[in-house]
């Protein structure tokens, strides 16, 4: 499928594919409205002609540890995922798009994400950039150095120190001080331009890990790895520049995941200049009342360890996109825009 570009689908997406509701609708009437993805308002099969009348339709959490039923009448068949095809699709012929896991999707989770959002191809998260090119107009060499987010790393490893505090040696104290000099240089680099230097040395605070004998080095190179923005061979980008887009009407700068409800502005310290630069403290008080900050991602549809509520297209619930379950995956979509097949008579 060269030439197609996959991503993860938007939060109205999902919705929009979990629904389906072309099966019932008549024209431009919704004839049945759904409460799941199949017809009908029981997370059991209600239709009487059908062979598996009376069974559960997707693979969740029925109560207290009913993980799947009760032995000779087992409700789902099982305990934790279940194989693709174990549940029938929706009207769209999508499986799983209720139970088995919860699915992420592309927008930055914001509470009122849906009140704050234009209605066309809505999504929050967006974060413009375009490619660097060379004097001549053609594209920059590709990066032979991998780029870290240099004050990702800063903010992990602080956080690091803070939870393992107690159990931290002064040799690992000293060690994680070492790589913050290192990190701290990098950013002065990065102040003046010269990421090539910044990101060797990040590196060489990386390096320093490895050649430790610190029992928390595992840990230390697996949280960084977390922040790794692009690897060499990658071309090289840059965010979109105001100046540049002086014209556009859809958007002027390049990073809008903040817009209207997060940002700066937004805050109620709006007129205490100290709050300025903290990211994470700008709206939401991250870490003090709340878990809500521009890594936030919303995740959608209810897993095998939920219970039917979540298994609801319209819920919603969050997780930083750093981290990982077992019972979160993702499906791709694929850029498409206007009718799939036109309204022109032949």
């Amino acid at each position: 499928m060269e030439g197609y570009a996959y991503r993860l689908p938007t939060e109205a997406e999902w919705e929009y594919a979990a629904l389906g509701l072309i099966g019932n609708s008549y024209q431009e009437l919704i004839t049945n409205r759904k409460t799941y993805p199949w017809n009908g308002h029981y997370v059991r099969n209600d239709n009487n002609g059908d062979r598996y009348y009376g069974t559960i339709n997707a693979n969740f959490v029925r109560g207290r540890g009913d993980m799947m039923g009760v032995a000779g009448a087992l409700n789902d068949n099982a305990d934790i995922t279940a194989p693709v095809y174990s549940y029938p699709p929706n009207d769209y012929g999508l499986y799983n798009m209720a139970g088995n896991v919860s699915e992420w999707v592309m927008d930055v989770y914001r509470p009122l994400s849906e009140n704050d959002k234009s209605e066309f191809r809505e999504i929050r998260g967006n974060d413009f950039q375009t490619k660097v090119l060379d004097s001549e107009g053609f594209l920059a060499p590709k990066y032979d150095y991998v780029v870290y987010d240099i004050e990702g790393i800063q903010s992990y490893l602080e956080t690091y120190k803070k939870l393992a505090q107690s159990r931290l040696r002064d040799s690992d104290l000293n060690l994680l001080d070492n790589v913050n000099s290192f990190l701290e240089g990098a950013q002065e680099d990065v102040n003046q331009n010269d990421e090539e230097e910044a990101m060797y040395k990040v590196q060489e605070g990386i390096d320093a890990i490895k050649d430790s004998e610190s029992q928390f080095a595992p840990d230390l190179l697996d949280g960084i790895s977390e922040y790794v923005l692009a690897q060499p061979g990658e071309l090289r980008k840059r965010d979109v520049s105001v100046a540049e887009n002086i014209d556009r009407r859809n958007y002027r700068k390049s990073d809008n995941i903040d817009y209207l409800d997060g940002d700066f502005e937004s805050s109620i310290r709006y007129t205490d200049p100290s709050y300025e630069n903290k990211q994470d403290t700008r709206m939401y008080d991250w870490g003090v009342t709340t878990l809500v900050n521009d890594k936030a991602r919303v995740y959608k549809g209810g897993s095998w360890r939920d219970r039917a509520y979540w298994t609801i297209p319209g819920s919603r619930r969050f997780l930083d996109e750093r981290q990982r379950t077992a019972t979160i995956g993702f499906r791709c979509a694929m850029h498409r825009v206007g009718s799939p097949v036109g309204i022109a008579s032949e």
